[in-house]
């Protein structure tokens, strides 16, 4: 038996990163399967009904701009899938015409994690809708890799903690990745005048050790201040819990979440 991840890879100049991301998963765990998916987008989902008429030579446009982004991503593809082999990994590749998040939600439901690259910020937008499937459509926890180079995947890993039900699902799901880590290193949010916080239960019950860091919670943007120590920290994962709201109230308030989205500049393993 042995553990699937699915790599979900949309732009040839951050797919490399994506695939090493789930690669080094493997590795940590130890026996997994990956599938590589590449959805090439059908021309339907490119045109609203309000603005123009899908003509076929449209479609024919749209298609071959797809199939083009699809060449482009197969090469980046063949020369990490032989790092892949060289390491006995199991390496699949799709690419199918349909809506990105549709089949993210589809084959991520399949998986034990699902694999992206961060998402192009914009301003004033909601997440990308494959970003969200896989958030929120899989049931399945996330690892978001950062568009740059990253040299590490696990052994000093942060976790952004805070008492509620997606930080536990988060430490659930992470702790395969946490138990080989060198260093754990707990992050957590305190106002002023609230009680001191201690270490979380579920970690010493899982027989992970691990550092309490308390950040002060103040005026500034909270998300800022968890990469800034983990950055200190020397960590090279961030665990975390996503979405304490709806995405559309995070837009509206900012959060956490959303600033990492946009952010994050080291692998976030995230899960709702």
């Amino acid at each position: 038996m042995c553990d699937v991840i699915l790599a979900v890879i949309e732009r040839p100049e951050t797919a490399r990163q994506t695939l090493d991301g789930a690669r080094r998963l493997a590795d940590l765990m130890q026996s997994a399967r990956i599938n590589v998916l590449a959805p090439r987008l059908p021309p339907e989902a490119t045109i609203l009904p309000t603005e123009e008429v899908l003509t076929a030579h449209k479609a024919e446009q749209i298609r071959a701009r797809e199939q083009a982004r699809i060449v482009a991503l197969r090469p980046v593809f063949d020369e990490w899938r032989q790092t892949a082999q060289d390491a006995q990994v199991t390496v699949d590749w799709a690419d199918i015409e349909g809506p990105a998040d549709l089949l993210t939600a589809e084959w991520g439901r399949r998986a034990d994690i699902v694999v992206l690259d961060r998402p192009i910020r914009r301003e004033g937008r909601s997440d990308p809708p494959v970003v969200q499937a896989a958030l929120f459509d899989t049931d399945r926890p996330v690892l978001m890799m950062p568009p740059g180079p990253v040299a590490g995947l696990g052994r000093c890993v942060a976790i952004a903690w805070r008492d509620d039900p997606r930080a536990i699902r988060a430490v659930l799901a992470a702790r395969r990745l946490l138990a080989p880590a060198t260093e754990v290193h707990v992050l957590t949010g305190v106002r002023e005048g609230a009680p001191p916080p201690r270490l979380p239960d579920i970690l010493a019950e899982h027989d992970i050790a691990a550092t309490l860091h308390v950040l002060p919670v103040g005026p500034g943007v909270f998300g800022a201040e968890l990469l800034a120590r983990a950055h200190a920290l020397g960590a090279d994962m961030l665990v975390m819990g996503a979405y304490a709201h709806r995405p559309w109230r995070e837009l509206i308030l900012g959060g956490v979440t959303r600033h990492m989205l946009g952010e994050a500049d080291l692998p976030v393993f995230m899960r709702h």
